[in-house]
């Protein structure tokens, strides 16, 4: 049986393949980023999504539920004491008990009132940011798990619902989240990066299942 030689010569050439295969996939990904940004610039988003406060300490579940539904089918408009009953009734919100609502249990909770649930986890702050443009140009407001409290990593997991998203040009293009907040009942905003930012308190909220957890409802 022969056998083919492999080369010095031959092993270099595909050495030397893989490394321009490589450039040109890193400058790939650098354009697509710039690609992004430029767009997030010129075309930053906004969703228009009335705020609701929670009616209970924690019940943020059930009224950023009650908010994206609302804003996905207007016309069949849903209250907060309505997913809290429902909710309470079928064990998946325990008023005193932690978690109070789990991220699997907001999926249930979702799909019983619509049949255009998403939902997924993220693992980076990459996949993360991606997964929030993706979804707002598309029109989607997108269901996240966060600390109560940025600037503390003991505080409560909490959820919120995203609304935005921007840049700063006054601060070397921060990328800036908007955020509607069931626990004070307002539209806020926040920078992406930082040991404060959102994406930081999504990643070690600290819930069951919730790290990097998103759950979108999509109008008919």
């Amino acid at each position: 049986m022969k056998t083919k030689k492999f080369t010095f010569s031959r092993s270099r050439k595909i050495l030397s393949f893989l490394c321009v295969g490589g450039l040109v996939l890193i400058g790939f990904t650098e354009a697509f980023g710039q690609y992004s940004l430029s767009r997030l610039q010129n075309e930053p988003v906004y969703l228009p999504v009335p705020v609701l406060k929670q009616s209970r300490g924690t019940s943020c579940g059930e009224a950023v539920i009650a908010m994206t539904y609302n804003y996905a089918y207007p016309a069949t408009s849903i209250t907060e004491q309505q997913v809290i009953e429902y909710a309470t009734a079928s064990g998946y919100f325990t008023e005193d008990l932690p978690p109070f609502t789990s991220p699997a249990n907001m999926v249930k909770i979702a799909e019983h009132y619509s049949d255009r649930v998403s939902t997924g986890t993220v693992s980076s702050s990459g996949q993360g940011l991606a997964l929030l443009r993706e979804r707002l140009y598309d029109g989607d407001p997108v269901i996240i798990d966060v600390l109560s409290n940025f600037s503390d990593p003991q505080s409560e997991a909490h959820f919120v619902v995203v609304t935005g998203i921007s840049v700063d040009p006054n601060r070397n293009n921060a990328v800036v989240i908007h955020y509607n907040d069931p626990l004070t009942g307002t539209a806020d905003s926040a920078d992406w990066d930082g040991r404060e930012g959102v994406w930081n308190a999504w990643w070690t909220n600290g819930d069951p299942g919730g790290p990097g957890w998103w759950m979108v409802i999509s109008p008919p």
